[in-house]
């Protein structure tokens, strides 16, 4: 999208300024208001960012919209003359996108690898190569929004996803509308009946932008954090701004057509007409502004209710693109329509830096808080991040971003043959790249475009491979620190000192004390590592592993239900290898096992619509295999101190399994904390700090055994002495970090519980060990 020239510049030689009745027309023939559309959207992303505690404005939609409408009349165009260039297209596109990008990455790698914990660094790393080749939004998808990821709930590059749906719209749309104007022209040279470009290019984008919708409106329900961030539930939005394209007169051409035809109609026609136009636009401008304000983005786009900032940005374009019979106003005669308002300088001064902005404004806000350590930024405090983003933004415009654009935009201009000039692509001052930048690009002869598209996309993937070496150099640092892990040691005794009669024993300190294990950095990664044994959030086919496999066992046991269970796997198995017993686990990310769904309680997050398919699944399969036991978590504690529940979904599983003659043994739940525990830690010198009250989240007894329902041949494990002090649930016990994360047990801690419950299984569950067989399970 193009910027007005500064004050006291001028367009070069051959460039003209019109000035429609609808706002400023740049020389390209694009209306200017829509440069202030777009940045009024950006202020709003900025805005609720900063200021909006959560909820998220529907500035981004408004971009997809703006996206889709200047891509596609321009690649027509051009496609349809025989003057798109592939490689001077992409060049001028990357060019647009990729220089501030880089900027902003590069600083973001500097702040990550000095100022987080290192337990962020691989995942962080991992974003920057995703968010420099237009990746993020899927790195997202796949690893930050995995159950139980580690990290901040927001990292500093979250917000590249909306570049990442566009930069990869902007790959693939020139070649769609080159292959489908290539296939109308095939179908006139074979002598059947002509098919206009235009027609086909409408077609194909209506059908792919209802079908996009469709699957939006499906994946909301099913997975609305996915449904966020996935290119093909985002493209209905760029696909309106498409439509629009295809359907509305290029203001290039209206403007053309007006100066050929007689004036605009006068009188009670211009009148209603005029006045239904301004109406159009101000309800369009309304609902751009308000999408924040009266619906919570963040829950439920980009499912039906983004149609509100989508209809109004179509309406906003409708009213300020010019109709075929608009007259062009003489200059200094201004639109008293919404046009005006958004031709405004403030909105196109917003314009030209709001690209930038938007890249700086969210690393800043989000190391901000790491340093400081606050979980939000006050009113005070987001203002001076906007100042200090804002910026950055112009320094990162003013001498970045402008002047290798213009550089670019000369080397392709001066290598443009002659018959790709003409009158309606006259030249101009390039502007900075936006987030719905223009994407289209000047014809230029192929070794120029194709020298300039190599040495830009070189750059990013330069970043992308120096990225991904770094976080895989890191990788394997951790995961030989985790193997490291599996050997014993007399100085982390972990649950041990917890034991009944175990002696009292001070954390070690000073500079000659053994450190902790597993170490801050490492924590996470110190879990159960079998990916494929666990069903991810929306799947509801059952998944089976085997852990420990004997010839003869001596009794089967499964641990059924999600992460909680399947955190005590090594304490299980270890019991499990020395008693002959064969271990299975069927597991689904944040499903307990259960009758209802995914038996969370009215405090718990809401289970995925898959859960109640699965656990049907999991129950008949359980009732089929007829293990001696099913290991399941008996409790759900919760992070903000909400009371201890046992949910009545699961203990309505537990006597589906009594009925079918399968014991149930339960885990009481451990508890949680509000924080990421080893990020606690990384920020202070004293582990108690990071803590938590036992009261504050268990009863004095487990709430099991006494649970209406619960089947009196439930076995009930209470491991909760293990983990925690008569007082306190410390962060870490016997010198050994008892959390990974907010929520589940590092497995070296775990492993170091298998006495407690190797303890507990002989005292309630006789009829698994050797020496109490003869007495049955019964």
């Amino acid at each position: 999208m193009p910027l007005p020239h500064p004050a006291g510049a001028a367009p070069r030689a051959g460039a003209t300024e019109q000035v429609s009745t609808t706002g400023r027309v740049g020389a390209t023939g694009r209306v200017g208001a829509l440069d202030g559309l777009r940045g009024l959207a950006l202020l709003l992303v900025v805005a609720f960012h900063l200021f909006g505690q959560g909820r998220v404005s529907g500035g981004v939609d408004v971009f997809l919209v703006l996206s889709g409408y200047f891509a596609t009349a321009a690649l027509l165009r051009r496609a349809e003359a025989g003057t798109l260039r592939l490689a001077a297209h992409y060049a001028r596109t990357l060019a647009r996108l990729l220089p501030a990008a880089l900027v902003v990455l590069a600083a973001v790698t500097v702040a990550l690898l000095t100022l987080a914990p290192r337990l962020r660094w691989s995942a962080g790393l991992r974003e920057v190569g995703a968010a420099a080749t237009f990746w993020e939004n899927w790195e997202l998808v796949h690893s930050a929004l995995a159950y139980g990821a580690a990290g901040p709930d927001a990292s500093p590059l979250q917000h590249f996803w909306s570049l990442s749906v566009q930069g990869q719209f902007f790959a693939v749309w020139p070649l769609v509308v080159l292959g489908l104007v290539a296939v109308a022209r095939r179908r006139a040279w074979a002598g059947r009946t002509p098919l206009p470009p235009r027609r086909l290019v409408t077609a194909v984008t209506a059908a792919a932008t209802a079908a996009s919708f469709a699957h939006a409106l499906w994946l909301v329900h099913a997975d609305q954090q996915v449904a966020y961030l996935s290119t093909f539930t985002r493209f209905w939005e760029i696909g309106v701004g498409a439509l629009l394209a295809l359907l509305l007169p290029h203001p290039g051409r209206a403007m053309a057509r007006a100066g050929r035809v007689a004036p605009a109609p006068s009188g009670q026609a211009a009148a209603r007409f005029g006045g239904v136009r301004s109406l159009l636009g101000w309800a369009g401008l309304a609902l751009v502004v308000g999408s924040g304000f009266l619906v919570d983005g963040a829950d439920v786009f980009p499912g039906a209710w983004a149609l509100v900032p989508v209809g109004g940005a179509a309406l906003v374009l409708i009213a300020t693109v010019p109709g075929p019979t608009a007259g062009a106003r003489p200059a200094g005669h201004p639109s008293h329509g919404v046009e005006r308002l958004l031709d405004s300088a403030p909105l196109r001064l917003g314009a030209r830096v709001s690209y930038a902005l938007y890249l700086w404004h969210w690393p800043v806000l989000v190391f901000w808080l790491l340093t400081t350590g606050a979980h939000r930024a006050s009113p005070l405090t987001a203002a001076g991040v906007l100042v200090v983003s804002a910026g950055l933004a112009w320094l990162t415009t003013r001498y970045v971003a402008e002047p290798l654009l213009a550089h670019v935009t000369a080397r392709l201009a001066a290598r443009r043959p002659a018959s790709a000039v003409g009158p309606a692509d006259p030249a101009r001052r390039p502007g900075p790249a936006d987030l719905a930048g223009d994407v289209t690009s000047r014809a230029a002869a192929p070794p120029s475009g194709r020298r300039t598209l190599a040495v830009l996309a070189g750059a990013a993937v330069l970043m992308l491979g120096g990225a991904q070496a770094a976080a895989t150099a890191h990788d394997v640092t951790v995961r030989q620190s985790v193997d490291d892990l599996l050997a014993p040691s007399l100085d982390h005794p972990g649950a041990a000192v917890l034991a009944p009669g175990a002696p009292d024993a001070d954390p070690p300190r000073g500079p000659d004390a053994v450190p902790f294990r597993p170490a801050t950095w490492v924590a996470y990664d110190d879990h159960p590592d079998r990916p494929d044994c666990a069903q991810g959030g929306d799947r509801s086919e059952l998944l089976e592993c085997t852990i420990v496999a004997q010839a003869d066992p001596a009794a089967v046991l499964y641990l059924a239900g999600a992460s909680h269970e399947q955190q005590y796997e090594e304490a299980f198995a270890a019991l499990a290898r020395a008693h002959g017993w064969e271990l299975r686990e069927m597991l689904k990310h944040g499903c307990r096992l259960a009758t209802s769904g995914g038996g969370e309680g009215s405090a718990g997050p809401v289970p995925p619509p898959s859960c109640a398919t699965w656990n049907e699944r999991a129950l008949a399969a359980l009732v089929a295999a007829r293990p001696d036991a099913v290991v399941v978590i008996g409790t759900r504690t919760y992070e903000d101190g909400s009371p201890e529940q046992v949910l009545p979904g699961q203990v309505s599983a537990w006597r589906t399994l009594d009925g079918a003659g399968i014991r149930v043994v339960t885990v009481r739940d451990n508890p949680r904390f509000e924080w990421f525990v080893p990020e606690c830690l990384d920020t202070t010198t004293f582990p108690e700090a990071c803590g938590r009250p036992r009261a504050e989240q268990l009863a004095a007894v487990s709430p099991v055994p006494t649970a209406p329902g619960v089947p009196a041949s439930t076995v009930h494990l209470d491991l909760t002495d293990s983990i925690c002090g008569p007082e306190v649930c410390a962060a870490v016990v016997g010198n050994v970090l008892v959390y990974r994360d907010d929520d589940h047990l590092t497995d070296t801690y775990v492993r170091t519980l298998t006495p407690a419950v190797g303890r507990q299984l002989r005292s309630g569950a006789p009829w698994l060990f050797e020496d109490g067989r003869s007495a049955g399970p019964g």
